[in-house]
């Protein structure tokens, strides 16, 4: 992140999905994101996030990058970066230590942090985020602050997500070939639920689940916090790749034919209506394919019913109660489908909404679309990330007479 003194902190971040990649500059203050520049493409070399073909993903990154840098104006230097659910564990971990003082200090806290990571670390695993669920001292009940208490035995239960170092490693290696730096990263599904959920359903228990292209992110906010982040290897791909089998069709047609009629909701008067398309020069009726559109509908109902119950049978596995979860958020390009909010609320017989990236007034219409919400989250995490710098530097309330003369100075 650079500082700039008339336009805040510039960031960017980039989202590596595995059919569109997404670049957006921004510029973050105190109030407000201001979008400079942003950039998409079809993927190409990226697999879930993960480099599949080194050469490809640095030629796809680099033509994104620089359209979002030519739009903005300036060129950048770091980026966060995205993580897919399918590349990471969620697991919970608790670890304890010796409280070396009479009461529990900041550095008590790290230093149960520091041996999780390496722990990790030694395993290959890389942590992504570490969230501090409950604290214990010695045999007392669970507490949200150990600070300044007092005790022999600091316990603390964690919510661990990691990837592979591989993973990372590679990451690392196609953005240093494209003369890029990270400087952070987050799972996709939680960048997601910050463009897309409300305070209140932050707070209150919700599932957001991001529907890709290869595969399906999804994460559970409960108090605020991420509480557990899986994936289901169902995405909008497997829904082309049906109606291109069952039609005979390539893809590319199958992906048209989907976008331009997948709705789940038809009346009884055109459920006998034919789809009708060209695929082929042929001057008769053999070059032309025909479907109703019960009969596609059918196709892809039965595919996104597959991908729900994959869901649910893994938040049952994984312990989490459907009573914890009390609203559903879907959004991701699969979103797009008419009438999957309906299809999702049968199968999960809870409140169900597709999720826009509603936080961002001044943005180009162009990106205010579930298709980026992963992306725009990104840069409320990076925010968030900035406003914590600033307490951490003391330019915070008291010292505000002061901040604001350096930032004079800085401006001459």
């Amino acid at each position: 992140m650079s500082k700039s003194p008339k336009k805040g902190k510039i960031v960017a971040c980039l989202d590596m999905g595995s059919s569109k990649l997404a670049c957006i500059i921004a510029a973050v203050s105190d109030d407000e994101i201001r979008i400079l520049g942003y950039g998409h493409r079809e993927s190409k070399g990226i697999l879930a996030s993960a480099i599949s073909d080194m050469n490809l993903a640095q030629k796809a990154i680099v033509s994104v990058v620089s359209e979002a840098e030519r739009m903005a104006g300036f060129n950048i230097e770091q980026l966060l970066v995205g993580i897919s659910g399918s590349q990471i564990i969620s697991q919970r971990k608790e670890v304890s230590a010796k409280i070396t003082s009479d009461v529990v200090k900041t550095a008590d806290i790290t230093n149960l942090a520091s041996r999780l990571r390496l722990e990790f670390k030694k395993n290959n695993r890389e942590i992504i985020h570490l969230i501090p669920l409950q604290y214990r001292i010695d045999d007392s009940v669970p507490i949200v602050n150990p600070r300044y208490m007092s005790g022999e035995k600091l316990y603390a239960r964690f919510h661990v997500i990691s990837t592979s170092q591989t993973t990372v490693r590679n990451i690392e290696n196609c953005l240093r070939r494209c003369q890029l730096s990270i400087n952070s990263y987050v799972i996709e599904p939680y960048a997601s639920a910050l463009s897309c959920l409300s305070d209140n359903e932050m707070n209150l228990g919700t599932l957001l689940l991001d529907m890709g292209g290869s595969s399906s992110s999804f994460c559970v906010i409960l108090e605020g916090k991420l509480i557990y982040a899986s994936h289901s290897p169902i995405g909008g791909v497997h829904i082309t790749k049906d109606i291109s089998t069952i039609l005979g069709i390539n893809m590319d047609m199958a992906e048209k034919i989907k976008n331009l009629n997948g709705s789940l909701l038809i009346s009884p008067f055109e459920e006998r209506e034919v789809i009708k398309f060209k695929f082929s020069e042929s001057q008769d009726d053999s070059g032309m394919i025909r479907i109703t559109r019960l009969e596609l509908r059918d196709i892809i109902q039965s595919r996104l019913e597959e991908l729900f119950e994959s869901v649910k049978t893994i938040l049952e596995k994984s312990g989490i109660s459907h009573l914890l979860l009390n609203n559903i958020v879907i959004t991701g390009g699969v979103s797009s489908i008419v009438g999957i909010d309906k299809l999702a609320a049968e199968i999960f017989q809870k409140n169900v909404r597709v999720g826009y990236p509603a936080k961002f007034n001044l943005a180009p219409s162009e990106i205010l679309n579930p298709t980026h919400s992963c992306a725009l989250g990104m840069l409320i995490f990076l925010r968030n990330l900035y406003l914590k710098e600033k307490i951490k530097d003391g330019f915070e309330s008291r010292n505000s007479w002061f901040k604001r003369l350096i930032e004079k100075l800085a401006a001459v």
